[in-house]
């Protein structure tokens, strides 16, 4: 009796190890390039996402979920911009068309004491189930307009490897909000929650600087952009 329950936890927790210890792999539906510079600590703005036409205001959830994934990686100085502030700070065409100039960035740069931005657009919001979001997002150097990094994401959680790829982000975030009595599941139907594992997903192809104080005299140890 007491090798079968050995055996039965065996199983059991080989079992669990096999749908939750392994991360699956990334939905295919996220792409992200990156240039020099991308993995250096910054202070940085988040500008209020774009929105296609016919996505309607709710898709403004991002604008808040970005922010708190961009400070999640630990390695930035990150101020979220109002809506409000933007349009006192940009025109109407830079806000509308984010069509930033590089007056505009060095506007910002002044104002906020940035050394870069996120200028981000989101093509499609889904709200009903199941949940659809297809976002693009650039980190924007301010003193010279280089591109450190651009990504872009199309998520639906009616697709079996997006809500794989959720069970697991879900059960593996810390700190972020989403533990709940309703599960993982609560990702799929919730556009604040999907909105932050959108995000999440994003922000995670912003390479981090790993080095330590010794590594950093001697120059090595940064992860270089691919």
């Amino acid at each position: 009796m007491i090798l079968r329950r050995t055996v039965l936890t065996v199983v059991l927790v080989a079992t669990l190890c096999t749908t939750g210890c392994t991360r699956p792999s990334a939905p295919m539906s996220i792409s992200a390039q990156t240039s020099v510079g991308a993995n250096e600590s910054m202070r940085i703005a988040v500008l209020p996402f774009v929105l296609a036409d016919g996505v309607g205001r709710s898709a403004h959830a991002l604008d808040e979920a970005f922010p708190a994934a961009l400070r999640s990686l630990g390695q930035h100085e990150v101020i979220g911009v109002s809506l409000e502030k933007a349009r006192a700070l940009l025109s109407a065409t830079a806000i509308e068309k984010s069509t930033v100039t590089a007056q505009d960035l060095l506007r910002l740069r002044d104002a906020l004491h940035v050394d870069a931005v996120v200028i981000g657009r989101v093509d499609q919001f889904k709200g009903f189930d199941p949940l659809a979001v297809g976002a693009t997002a650039h980190l924007v150097a301010v003193t010279d307009g280089a591109v450190l990094w651009s990504a872009t994401a199309e998520l639906d959680a009616g697709r079996a490897d997006v809500q794989e790829d959720v069970h697991w982000w879900h059960d593996h975030s810390n700190g972020s909000g989403n533990a709940s009595l309703a599960g993982w599941r609560l990702t799929l139907s919730s556009p604040s929650a999907f909105s932050r594992y959108v995000a999440d997903r994003l922000v995670e192809t912003i390479p981090i600087k790993t080095s330590t104080p010794a590594a950093d005299a001697a120059g090595v140890g940064a992860t270089k952009p691919e």
